[in-house]
């Protein structure tokens, strides 16, 4: 339980710095793009396809975040999640689903990413890695709620 915690932890660390670092960039380039507009006439070329990656930079890592505090939308019939005698006989199938999901969003996220890699030279490679996110996301997802099937059982 504890290699599992603290592995949890080293995640949230991660993602809350990638999408803290995300945050600034988008801030950092709506800055420069109003400057831009408003003093030189001109906008940064790009500019608002990286703004809408950024958003997904922020707003993935923010997902795992909320799984990982659980704080997630979640089903549970009639709310026994609510109750830690349930918990932890329904949060263990219910998390082991949700990873599957998410394994199966990631995969097919990996396949997305990687022909869209070897199309790069075409789309740009700025944007073919900052389009890695939902790879990226769905496979933090899948873990975390690995390690949610797994912590829960610790709830007392």
């Amino acid at each position: 339980m504890r290699v599992c915690r603290r592995l949890e932890y080293s995640l949230t660390v991660l993602e809350l710095g990638i999408a803290m670092a995300a945050f600034i960039a988008m801030l950092a380039l709506s800055l420069a793009d109003i400057v831009g507009r408003n003093f030189f006439h001109a906008t940064l070329p790009g500019g608002d396809l990286v703004l809408r990656n950024l958003v997904m930079w922020v707003a993935l890592p923010g997902a795992a975040l909320a799984v990982a505090a659980q704080r997630h939308l979640s089903l549970d019939p009639a709310n026994l999640a609510k109750r830690p005698r349930w918990q932890r006989w329904v949060g263990t199938p219910f998390n082991l689903a949700s990873s599957g999901v998410c394994a199966l969003l990631a995969v097919a996220a990996w396949r997305f990413w990687y022909g869209e890699w070897l199309a790069g030279a075409e789309t740009g490679l700025l944007m073919t890695g900052l389009g890695m996110i939902l790879p990226f996301a769905f496979s933090l997802l899948t873990l975390h709620f690995l390690l949610r099937a797994v912590l829960v059982r610790a709830v007392d």
